[in-house]
């Protein structure tokens, strides 16, 4: 299926040559100037860090570069394939999305749309610009970095609007979908835990591995492995998941999301990565304020287990959750974003007083200001603050590592961006 969502995404190098205006290329890149303070090295090195950057890898970085080519094939067919280059790790360029989108002329109030090949469920509200970027910070909130390190949809999604007939101005949608190739979900937050950095995970990447896990490790060597693959098919059970939306004009929309990879907790591959067993229940609500404000809210809670049944838990057993709240204003070309964020990763299947956890806030100051219409600054301080015991020791104290942990990151970032063809 990979080899095949490969080959959709390279024939995007064909369709530019067709009509201008049916094909629309974009093309960006980020750097950026990075400060870093952290005890604890990045988890992109292998260490402990919820940064992408830390002391010894920060200063002058070109941290993204990226293409997203959206094209008409028939009049209702569109394909669409993003194609992202990461400095640092392995599967520097990688697709992160490539699929064919259906998009028939209704025949009546309702209109129905289709997805076919890999793509992002639509639930973050920070990211509305091309190449799922986010259009109000440099850096995503926690929810909206695991879903872009760890989920991704590699299947069908039908979504079924209609608008109000007496209430025009409202609209309401249903969608569902069902996938293969996300049975790994959850095994990153058990291994590393929460995060907030804006790195999106290719469909052929493999996230580096802390070498001492925030949840105690359950592979019999005690270590976690070097590089896990997020997108793998390990059960051949089909997940799936479903979603309701309202939204009033510009000025509110609300949705519930719930999702079920429905893997097999004790399934395997041959060299030994296992199934994780992980749904959530979410909600997001986008709301337009007085003068010129805006809020964003996201709401995520969940489950993911993994291994033999030991009655009332499995080997692995752990609660998630997370949310924060995010004030934003546009001030002509300038924008000013303020996010403030909760998360906690609790497994409840080992003793007090051993058992790590995850558990600790996020706040974001962000400003961007385009002054050109190819080119954007960026400026933002982020802090994240966690601890990890629940009393004086845990697992995480016994292997040398600070029992709280507080780190931060400034960043100024300059975005170049080129769009060939018609914006649609």
């Amino acid at each position: 299926m990979k080899h095949g969502l490969l080959l959709l995404g390279l024939a995007c190098a064909s369709a530019i040559a067709g009509e201008i205006d049916r094909h629309r290329l974009v093309i960006g890149a980020d750097l950026a100037l990075v400060a870093a303070g952290s005890e604890l090295p990045s988890w992109l090195h292998h260490g402990n860090g919820k940064l992408r950057f830390d002391g010894d890898h920060d200063g002058l970085r070109p941290s993204r570069l990226f293409a997203d080519y959206r094209g008409r094939l028939t009049p209702n067919w569109f394909l669409h394939a993003v194609v992202n280059f990461n400095d640092t790790v392995s599967e520097k360029l990688d697709l992160t999305e490539a699929y064919l989108a259906w998009r028939p002329l209704p025949a009546s109030a309702w209109r129905l749309r289709g997805r076919f090949g890999a793509f992002y469920p639509r639930l973050s509200l920070e990211h509305g610009e091309p190449a799922w970027s986010n259009r109000y910070a440099l850096s995503a909130s926690a929810i909206n970095t695991w879903i872009g390190e760890e989920l991704r949809t590699l299947g069908l999604e039908l979504t079924l609007s209609r608008r109000l007939q007496r209430h025009p101005q409202h609209q309401l949608s249903i969608e569902g979908a069902m996938f293969f190739g996300n049975d790994p979900l959850g095994g990153l937050l058990a291994w590393r835990g929460w995060s907030a950095h804006d790195r999106q995970t290719g469909l052929f990447g493999k996230v580096p591995m802390p070498t001492v896990s925030v949840i105690e490790p359950w592979r019999e060597d005690g270590q976690p492995p070097a590089r896990f693959p997020p997108f793998e098919e390990v059960d051949h059970r089909p997940g799936f998941y479903a979603g309701a939306s309202w939204q009033w004009e510009e000025r509110l929309r609300l949705k519930y999301f719930f999702y079920d990879n429905h893997a097999d907790p004790e399934a395997e591959t041959a060299n030994g990565l296992y199934a994780w067993e992980t749904w959530f229940n979410h909600l997001g609500l986008q709301l337009a304020l007085p003068a010129g404000f805006g809020l964003l809210a996201q709401w995520l809670d969940g489950k993911t287990r993994m291994g033999e049944d030991l009655g009332p838990w499995r080997v692995q057993d752990l609660l998630f959750d997370a949310s924060y709240l995010a004030l934003t204003r546009r001030f002509g070309e300038h924008r000013l974003t303020a996010r403030y964020e909760w998360f906690d990763l609790q497994p409840y299947n080992d003793p007090p007083g051993i058992t790590n956890q995850d558990k600790g806030n996020v706040l974001a100051v962000a400003w961007l200001y385009r002054f050109r219409p190819t080119l954007r600054i960026g400026a933002e301080y982020l802090r994240i603050e966690s601890r990890h015991c629940r009393q004086a020791a845990c697992a995480w104290v016994f292997h040398g590592l600070p029992r709280d942990t507080t780190e931060d990151r400034v960043q100024l970032t300059l975005s170049w961006e080129f769009t060939a063809g018609r914006r649609r």
